[in-house]
């Protein structure tokens, strides 16, 4: 007994470090841009979100690549995602009752050959958001690394908040220097169904 309960404390202590709400940030909002985005290869862009504030979400919008500060997002009602940590939230469902953002999950499709948005398959978020959810989520975490590791078999498509598609690809949840929620994907634009 005695050693079931040392062995749970010691791999319970080890594990998470990213996840947890103190590690290592204290909650101050980053200086500079929380989204950056650049040209990967024609209409493909690579994004990047600092998410590192435990206290705030990062609102997105697809359409123009860019983030929205909170006023902006809930007063035009037109940003697509919110990043909080490792929680990715929608504009619809319960992200906000009035978005109209749906996504839909791909298993095994190939990014570059996605070209056309699927007609079927899209859902809002309920009571877990859909990129945290469905088909497993975009992460898994690793103990051996303590670690998360995004899942390189889904692929999301994204109807924005003004209609348009968008293909998504979560990369990492690290940058070069290994700071947690430090997120980075590719999109680009689909064609409508």
């Amino acid at each position: 007994m005695r050693t079931l309960l040392l062995c749970t404390l010691v791999v319970g202590s080890a594990c998470a470090n990213d996840l947890r709400v103190d590690h290592p940030f204290d909650g101050n909002v980053s200086s500079g841009p929380l989204v950056s985005t650049q040209v990967l290869s024609g209409e493909v862009k690579i994004m990047n979100v600092d998410a590192t504030n435990k206290n705030s979400e990062v609102y997105v919008d697809l359409d123009e690549g860019r983030e929205m500060k909170v006023d902006e997002a809930f007063s035009t009602n037109g940003w697509d995602l919110a990043f909080k940590r490792y929680v990715i939230s929608m504009n619809g469902g319960a992200g906000n009752p009035s978005g109209s953002v749906r996504v839909a999950v791909l298993q095994n499709q190939d990014f570059d050959a996605l070209t056309q948005a699927p007609a079927s398959g899209y859902q809002q978020d309920g009571a877990d958001p859909i990129f945290n959810s469905v088909d497993g989520g975009w992460y898994f975490y690793d103990l051996g690394k303590h670690q998360l590791i995004t899942v390189d078999t889904l692929t999301y498509v994204v109807q924005s908040s003004a209609g348009k598609y968008f293909k998504l690809k979560m990369l990492s949840y690290y940058d070069s220097a290994g700071t947690p929620a430090s997120i980075s994907l590719k999109y680009g634009p689909l064609t409508a169904p």
